[in-house]
């Protein structure tokens, strides 16, 4: 096993005795590359793979823990090893708060110390990396979670350029769902979770950031240039989530759509706030449709036809007088 390691060290003598006592590991061997500030540390992340960032904290252009932070910013993933001759337990302590795996001062180092740390910096981070995912991940579904959800907002929220700039929110509810739990019971309602789901993937764009709010509610974020494409793409997502389900396909699946325009002074509770309104005026008009609310009023969205085959399931919607 190699492991690559960036060593953001300015002293060359130091990083080559480094390098030679992890060389001397049983256990794997190394690839290292040094960057002599953290400029360069920044550009070899940008350009290259590595397992670990091994840094010192006394640095030409930075000195201290910020030096972390700038680096977990821009590569979040990688898990990071403080080197540092600052032997004080206050700066250890917010080094690791700032995002380092582990901190060793310099006068305590020894060879196989020093190879140990490596390999848990790396183990830790690959653990904690996954707990951060599972986290984010809705069980039944693997599609994100409501967290996410909220994280892949603001993340699209602040990449608006300007007040002219938006993005698609729709939020989408399996059409009778609690009768569907009652009559067939809740395995059979998972089964139907997880179809409308794989419905829903199938349906989206790669660039669209799809994920389970809760209970039988999906929401959707997407691109949009205008309220035009917003009411197409809600139009899709419905079309796509009405199929026969269960024994002798004799569960009729549909679902309901609020779509909404989201600009940059929205959050996630405006936009969603919006979208489930024009949710619920989907549902008095008898479900299995879609309506767009656009900031002011909300509107029905027509049935559109010009979809692939492959999404426009022609299967009749099933009304009932479940409040669902």
């Amino acid at each position: 096993m190699t492991i690559n390691i960036l060593h953001v060290e300015d002293r060359k003598e130091e990083a080559q005795f480094i390098q030679m006592m992890l060389g001397r590991s049983p256990d794997f061997e190394v690839s290292v590359t040094q960057a002599e500030s953290l400029a360069m540390a920044l550009s070899e992340l940008a350009i290259s793979n590595f397992d670990l960032v091994l840094l010192d904290l006394g640095l030409p252009d930075n000195v201290g823990v910020e030096a972390v932070e700038t680096i977990r910013n821009h590569s979040p993933n990688i898990p990071i090893f403080i080197l540092s001759g600052d032997e004080r337990q206050t700066t250890a302590i917010a080094a690791i708060q700032a995002g380092a795996q582990d901190y060793l001062p310099k006068q305590h180092m020894v060879g196989q110390v020093l190879a140990r740390m490596t390999q848990l910096s790396i183990a830790r981070q690959k653990r904690l990396r996954q707990a951060e995912e599972d986290s984010l991940t809705d069980g039944l579904t693997q599609l994100g979670n409501r967290r996410a959800s909220d994280i892949a907002f603001e993340q699209r929220r602040t990449r608006l350029g300007n007040d002219h700039a938006m993005f698609g929110l729709v939020v989408v509810d399996i059409d009778r769902f609690k009768a569907i739990n009652d009559l067939y019971g809740h395995d059979e309602g998972d089964q139907v979770i997880q179809r409308v789901a794989n419905q829903l993937s199938q349906a989206s764009d790669e660039q669209w950031d799809l994920h389970r709010h809760g209970g039988e509610e999906f929401t959707v974020l997407f691109p949009v240039e205008d309220l035009k494409e917003l009411s197409a793409i809600a139009s899709r997502l419905q079309a796509s989530c009405t199929f026969s389900h269960g024994p002798q396909d004799l569960i009729k699946i549909s679902v309901s759509c609020g779509v909404t325009a989201v600009h940059s002074d929205d959050t996630f509770r405006t936009a969603f706030k919006r979208a489930d309104a024009a949710l619920y005026a989907s549902k008095g008009r008898g479900r299995c449709c879609s309506s767009v609310h656009d900031g002011q009023s909300i509107h029905p969205i027509l049935i559109h036809t010009d979809f692939p085959s492959s999404i426009a399931i022609h299967v009749p919607c099933v009304k009932a007088n479940s409040p669902n």
